[in-house]
Protein backbone atom coordinates (compact mmCIF):
# COMPACT_ATOMS: atom_id res chain seq x y z
CA UNK A 1 0.00 0.00 0.00
CA UNK A 2 1.53 3.27 -0.67
CA UNK A 3 1.80 5.87 1.35
CA UNK A 4 -1.18 8.23 0.07
CA UNK A 5 -3.70 5.49 0.32
CA UNK A 6 -3.24 5.37 3.97
CA UNK A 7 -3.27 9.07 4.49
CA UNK A 8 -6.67 9.49 2.78
CA UNK A 9 -7.62 6.21 4.66
CA UNK A 10 -6.49 7.95 7.96
CA UNK A 11 -7.69 11.11 7.20
CA UNK A 12 -11.59 9.26 6.58
CA UNK A 13 -11.42 7.88 9.33
CA UNK A 14 -10.35 11.06 11.54
CA UNK A 15 -13.41 12.51 9.90
CA UNK A 16 -16.09 9.90 10.59
CA UNK A 17 -14.69 9.95 14.46
CA UNK A 18 -14.69 13.91 14.68
CA UNK A 19 -18.17 13.62 12.94
CA UNK A 20 -18.94 11.26 15.34
CA UNK A 21 -17.33 13.50 18.81
CA UNK A 22 -19.41 16.28 17.56
CA UNK A 23 -22.66 14.87 17.84
CA UNK A 24 -21.74 13.93 21.65
CA UNK A 25 -23.78 16.28 24.02
CA UNK A 26 -21.41 16.90 26.91
CA UNK A 27 -22.11 15.46 30.13
CA UNK A 28 -22.27 18.74 31.29
CA UNK A 29 -25.55 19.37 29.38
CA UNK A 30 -27.28 16.18 30.73
CA UNK A 31 -28.88 17.96 33.68
CA UNK A 32 -31.24 20.26 31.65
CA UNK A 33 -32.17 17.62 29.53
CA UNK A 34 -33.23 15.43 31.99
CA UNK A 35 -36.41 13.91 30.71
CA UNK A 36 -34.59 12.81 27.16
CA UNK A 37 -32.23 10.29 26.13
CA UNK A 38 -29.55 11.89 25.71
CA UNK A 39 -27.86 9.33 23.88
CA UNK A 40 -30.35 9.26 21.09
CA UNK A 41 -30.17 12.92 19.88
CA UNK A 42 -28.65 14.14 17.45
CA UNK A 43 -27.34 18.15 17.23
CA UNK A 44 -28.49 18.35 13.63
CA UNK A 45 -32.09 16.62 13.97
CA UNK A 46 -32.83 18.02 17.21
CA UNK A 47 -31.48 21.70 17.53
CA UNK A 48 -34.13 23.33 18.23
CA UNK A 49 -35.49 20.86 21.02
CA UNK A 50 -31.47 21.14 22.50
CA UNK A 51 -31.70 24.90 22.12
CA UNK A 52 -34.85 25.70 24.17
CA UNK A 53 -34.09 23.80 26.96
CA UNK A 54 -30.41 25.51 27.13
CA UNK A 55 -32.27 28.61 26.55
CA UNK A 56 -34.84 27.94 29.49
CA UNK A 57 -32.81 26.24 32.36
CA UNK A 58 -29.40 26.44 30.90
CA UNK A 59 -26.56 28.17 32.69
CA UNK A 60 -23.76 30.41 31.41
CA UNK A 61 -21.50 27.11 30.23
CA UNK A 62 -24.18 25.83 28.21
CA UNK A 63 -25.25 29.21 26.71
CA UNK A 64 -21.80 29.31 25.31
CA UNK A 65 -21.33 26.25 24.21
CA UNK A 66 -24.73 26.44 22.67
CA UNK A 67 -23.13 29.79 20.50
CA UNK A 68 -20.41 26.95 19.47
CA UNK A 69 -22.43 24.53 18.33
CA UNK A 70 -24.91 25.91 16.46
CA UNK A 71 -24.93 29.06 14.34
CA UNK A 72 -27.07 32.65 15.01
CA UNK A 73 -29.60 31.68 12.67
CA UNK A 74 -30.66 28.40 14.24
CA UNK A 75 -30.55 29.91 17.77
CA UNK A 76 -32.58 33.07 16.48
CA UNK A 77 -35.37 31.29 14.72
CA UNK A 78 -35.82 28.92 17.50
CA UNK A 79 -35.67 31.85 20.01
CA UNK A 80 -38.38 33.91 17.72
CA UNK A 81 -40.46 30.69 17.05
CA UNK A 82 -40.49 28.39 20.00
CA UNK A 83 -44.19 28.76 22.11
CA UNK A 84 -42.35 26.71 25.23
CA UNK A 85 -39.64 29.86 25.78
CA UNK A 86 -41.17 31.82 29.02
CA UNK A 87 -41.65 35.33 28.53
CA UNK A 88 -39.00 36.04 31.14
CA UNK A 89 -36.41 33.76 29.15
CA UNK A 90 -37.75 35.61 26.09
CA UNK A 91 -36.67 39.26 27.28
CA UNK A 92 -33.18 38.08 28.63
CA UNK A 93 -32.11 36.53 25.34
CA UNK A 94 -33.90 39.58 23.43
CA UNK A 95 -31.16 41.75 24.33
CA UNK A 96 -28.52 39.38 24.21
CA UNK A 97 -29.17 37.73 20.59
CA UNK A 98 -30.98 41.69 19.55
CA UNK A 99 -34.38 40.71 18.83
CA UNK A 100 -37.50 42.69 19.08
CA UNK A 101 -39.61 41.71 21.74
CA UNK A 102 -42.74 41.85 19.06
CA UNK A 103 -41.01 39.07 17.02
CA UNK A 104 -40.61 36.55 19.65
CA UNK A 105 -43.46 34.27 19.72
CA UNK A 106 -43.32 33.82 23.71
CA UNK A 107 -44.44 37.39 24.03
CA UNK A 108 -47.90 36.82 21.89
CA UNK A 109 -51.30 35.97 23.33
CA UNK A 110 -52.52 33.02 23.08
CA UNK A 111 -54.89 31.86 20.47
CA UNK A 112 -57.36 30.16 23.40
CA UNK A 113 -58.98 32.18 25.57
CA UNK A 114 -59.25 31.07 28.81
CA UNK A 115 -62.61 30.27 30.24
CA UNK A 116 -64.47 31.42 33.01
CA UNK A 117 -66.87 27.86 33.89
CA UNK A 118 -68.23 28.69 37.40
Amino acid sequence: MSDYYLLITNSACLLTMYNYLMEIIPQFLHPFLWDTNVSSLSLTKHYTYIIERILEYGDQKAIEWMNSNFTKDQITTTLSTSKKISPKTGALMSIMYNIPRENLQCFRKPFTQKQNRF
